[in-house]
């Protein structure tokens, strides 16, 4: 092929295919019908490489004036197709050789725990951090350099050698990601524990109050809006000795031992609630009722010292 008509070529383990149609689809609308490419695709070994080439030049055209244009299309579709093609697969080998002992199911839901640090990082990146930039960015200028130096790229080599710490940032997330998911299952197992414990109990109350307090603390009241008895909490601290535990970890001790049929929160508007709450709304489940509004339920008075 002359050298004239050579515009690139693109090498890989995986059919760049898509890729080619894609670059020829994005040239068209950039500079007419006048300038048309050619693409050729070869397959050797398990190696395919795809040839880009000038199809139609018009009278007097010179190839070298649309290079630059070339070179930073095909740089940036290349970037987009390892993020999101090739990204996937590296996570899932970086995976498979460290925790080999999850299941095909586990590894997906990790991967995409894993992607979606990455995309909180550019994000925050964008946001704050404007003079660095998010890892497609990254890939793209250094693909560019690829194209303008040599005009001849090999994926896997580029990825291996050029992209180490693109790389490293992949096992970084991937060892956020594992870890995440890891307290996760220990959480839901946590939440599994806590449900059975609450099934095979009987009743004590057929209703609790509970009230949230800003400070982290909790009052619990029964049907008729009394203090629970103090025989039911007491047994309670007493079976929990002294370990060092939180207000939430005894309020939600104290819910699954009393066991009641319905549990009714109670917090003032503004307030989150505080950490327990997601958990007694995963073990209570149907149980749990939201108070619409109450004397409980009203922000704490401030006192101003006046009579």
């Amino acid at each position: 092929m002359s050298s004239l008509l050579f515009i690139l070529s693109i090498g890989a383990s995986r059919n760049p295919d898509e890729l080619g149609q894609s670059l020829v689809r994005e040239i068209a609308g950039l500079i007419g019908p006048e300038w048309r490419l050619g693409l050729r695709m070869e397959q050797e070994n398990g190696t395919y490489k795809l040839l880009c080439y000038w199809n139609l030049l018009p009278p007097g055209g010179d190839p070298d004036t649309m290079a630059p244009l070339i070179h930073r299309c095909a740089a940036r579709l290349v970037a987009d197709w390892i993020v999101n093609v090739w990204e996937p697969d590296l996570l899932q080998k970086q995976l498979a050789a460290q925790h080999y002992y999850f299941s095909a199911a586990e590894r997906e839901g990790v991967v995409l725990k894993a992607r979606q640090v990455l995309q909180q990082e550019e994000k925050a990146t964008k946001e704050y951090l404007v003079y660095k930039l998010g890892r497609r960015q990254r890939i793209t200028a250094r693909l560019h350099e690829v194209f303008q130096a040599h005009r001849r790229l090999h994926v896997d080599g580029f990825i291996r050698f050029r992209l180490r710490d693109y790389l490293q940032r992949l096992a970084e997330a991937m060892d956020a990601a594992v870890e995440e998911y890891l307290l996760e299952k220990e959480y839901n197992e946590f939440i599994r524990l806590l449900r059975y414990f609450l099934e095979i109990q009987e009743a004590k109350l057929p209703m609790v109050h509970v009230i949230l307090q800003t400070s982290g603390n909790f009052r619990l009241l029964d049907a008729r809006e009394q203090p629970v008895s103090n025989d039911l909490v007491d047994g309670v601290n007493k079976d929990m000795g002294d370990q060092d535990v939180s207000y939430e970890d005894l309020l939600i001790s104290t819910l699954v031992t009393v066991a009641p049929e319905k549990v009714v929160l109670h917090f003032w508007e503004g307030s989150t609630g505080g950490d327990a709450l997601p958990t007694i709304q995963a073990v209570f489940g149907d149980r749990l009722h939201h108070c619409p509004g109450c004397k409980h339920c009203l922000p704490p008075v401030r006192e101003t010292g006046n009579i």
